[in-house]
């Protein structure tokens, strides 16, 4: 049985906004396409900004929550009932699509229902379920993920721990604080992965022959070059020995950790100086991801250095045919 409260509001004084909890039809959910995005944001006033209550659909985060989608786990949207007798989604646009393509249109979704809003006041809840949220720190996700016992992040700490690591908020000798990259690692070992008939992953990891975990490998490698200490774990350097690992899965370890610390050279090899290098052939300097690429190639070049054969191959570049 729906609970209901009533609140004033506050735009217009004679005026009672009801608010009450309700199951409604996943099809009976709807956007708003003929507001501007200027009303809801108070920036963009272009004439040809387009029609948008809401954030313009963004395809690959609707992508990324098929492949995540749980019932249980869905959260109650946010809607307005307006005069029309219609509801209009004020916070959950996306997840809705996805309980329709997934379960169909009669998927009954527990919704949190504002009945005689204004139109400001749609814009005010609306912003503060999209703008106003603190961000949660990629560790505690991963922390709480490890509870609800998400695969791929329980497989990456059980790779970490294999190597007599922990993953933790901040980077210490023992613990890795990269989590961003622990996680971009992992995924490219799901590209090669075997899959089930529905296209979902199998639990434990079947790798082709030939393959193994990236996390262990790169976690040896970093750590025969520098020891254990914070640098070590830094997660661009982290990304970039994948890239380059996950491109040539046969490439000798000890030769690429000699050549990640230099030797041979007048000095060893710090990471902050495989850093720099990867900046300086970086456009604009870019983020973490950006700037791995050019690290991972360079990386490549030095470990080809002295080669007549058997050389790597640059992440991104296809194979001779």
């Amino acid at each position: 049985m729906a609970r209901t409260a009533t609140v004033p509001a506050q735009a217009e004084a004679t005026k009672t906004v009801r608010k009450f909890y309700a199951e409604i039809r996943v099809g009976d959910l709807h956007v708003d396409q003929t507001l501007d995005s200027a009303r809801l944001f108070g920036t963009n006033t272009a004439e040809d900004a387009g029609p948008a209550t809401q954030r313009k659909k963004d395809a690959a985060w609707t992508a990324r929550l098929m492949k995540m989608w749980d019932p249980f786990a869905l959260l109650p949207a946010i809607v307005s009932l307006r005069e029309n007798g219609q509801y209009y989604l004020l916070d959950g646009q996306h997840s809705t699509e996805v309980a329709v393509e997934k379960e169909g249109p009669d998927f009954l979704r527990d919704c949190m229902v504002y009945e005689g809003l204004s139109d400001e006041q749609e814009a005010k809840l609306f912003l503060a379920a999209n703008r106003d949220r603190k961000a949660v720190k990629p560790f505690d996700i991963f922390r709480v993920s490890i509870t609800a016992g998400d695969p791929r992040n329980t497989r990456i700490l059980a790779e970490v721990e294999s190597c007599d690591l922990g993953i933790s908020g901040s980077t210490s000798a023992n613990k890795i604080g990269a989590v961003q990259a622990l996680t971009s690692i992992a995924v490219m070992d799901e590209k090669h992965a075997a899959r089930n008939e529905s296209g979902s992953l199998i639990y434990p990891l079947v790798l082709p022959e030939g393959r193994s975990p990236l996390i262990p490998q790169v976690l040896q490698v970093v750590e025969d070059a520098w020891g254990r200490n914070p640098a070590t774990w830094e997660g661009i350097m982290l990304r970039a020995v994948a890239m380059v690992l996950d491109r040539n899965p046969g490439a000798r370890l000890d030769r690429l950790s000699r050549k990640l610390a230099g030797h041979g050279k007048r000095k060893p090899l710090t990471v902050a100086q495989w850093k720099e290098s990867s900046i300086a052939n970086t456009v604009g300097g870019g983020g973490s991801s950006s700037r791995s690429t050019p690290l991972a190639k360079h990386i490549v070049n030095e470990y080809n250095d002295g080669l007549t054969e058997n050389f790597l191959i640059h992440p991104g570049r296809p194979d001779k045919d």
